[in-house]
């Protein structure tokens, strides 16, 4: 059987049962992301909206193959997110989230959509415009601490590695592509775009969250948004970001910390930061 037909079977089977425990090492060995490089893009209708997944890549191989991808988040945004309602999707790579937060809000609500990556954005285009999901603005900055300019690693929008795009804090190798962005604050770009209100914020940034942080605290002081960040550990030196002085951000904005786990969220504790972590911050 062929890796196209394999797909197929596989990709029905993985939008019935979702992925539970085990399933993806099976569905890797069977469809390797490596050998679906010669297969053609696809556009697939998942939870409401049309989205164009790249096979080769870890979005769009989770998403043709399980019909998902970070299930768990998208259910707390599920949650939160309702007609009216104002998002932010901080590394919005190329929509996934944000076509989910934008059906969500509704035309009456907005959705933030920042992504300094010129040719993922590109794809971030296509996939809003193909829904028509006007509700949603594509803001070409890398959220930052600061205004300034800043050099961002930012592979083609087909390359492997695309969805680690990230502000180039140490040397990244030969080879890699590196180019000017403009960083603003969170804070500036929520002023410049009016925001009344913000229920949600989403940061995604390889191991910038720190300072996307430092850069929104206005905005959570304001707005008391629920709060979605990712922590690395390998990464989180790239923006100086490290557990005690999440905690302590979040703590001074009267906010409580949780993990995103499979099933529940769980009260953040000092072993929480010790691997690649999804947390959830609730105003209180």
């Amino acid at each position: 059987m062929n890796i196209r037909r394999r797909m197929d079977l596989l990709g029905y089977i993985g939008r019935t049962m979702g992925k539970p425990p085990g399933w993806e090492r099976v569905v890797r060995r069977l469809v390797p992301p490596e050998k679906c490089r010669t297969l053609q893009d696809l556009l697939v209708f998942r939870d409401g909206a049309l989205f164009l997944a790249q096979p080769s890549l870890p979005l769009g191989w989770n998403v043709a193959l399980f019909g998902t991808y970070e299930p768990q988040l998208r259910d707390l945004m599920r949650g939160i997110l309702s007609t009216g309602c104002v998002a932010i999707d901080v590394g919005a790579n190329t929509g996934w989230h944000s076509l989910l937060m934008a059906l969500l809000v509704g035309h009456q609500g907005s959705v933030l959509a920042i992504e300094a990556n010129p040719s993922v954005r590109e794809i971030l285009s296509f996939n809003l415009h193909v829904n028509k999901l006007s509700q949603v603005h594509i803001l070409p900055f890398a959220a930052a601490a600061s205004e300034g300019e800043v050099k961002f690693f930012a592979p083609k929008a087909d390359d492997a590695d695309s969805g680690n795009g990230h502000v180039a804090c140490e040397e990244v190798g030969t080879g890699s592509e590196i180019v000017p962005v403009r960083s603003r604050t969170l804070d500036q770009m929520v002023t410049e775009q009016a925001l009344k209100r913000c229920d949600l914020i989403k940061i995604d940034v390889e191991g910038y969250e720190w300072p996307v942080l430092q850069g929104a605290q206005k905005t959570i002081t304001e707005f008391r948004p629920a709060v979605a960040f990712e922590y690395v550990p390998e990464y989180a030196q790239r923006g100086g970001g490290s557990p005690g002085l999440f905690t302590e951000y979040f703590s001074s904005l009267n906010y409580r910390l949780f993990t995103i786990q499979r099933n529940w969220l769980e009260s953040a504790s000092e072993a929480s930061w010790q691997g690649s972590t999804d947390f959830w911050a609730v105003p209180l």
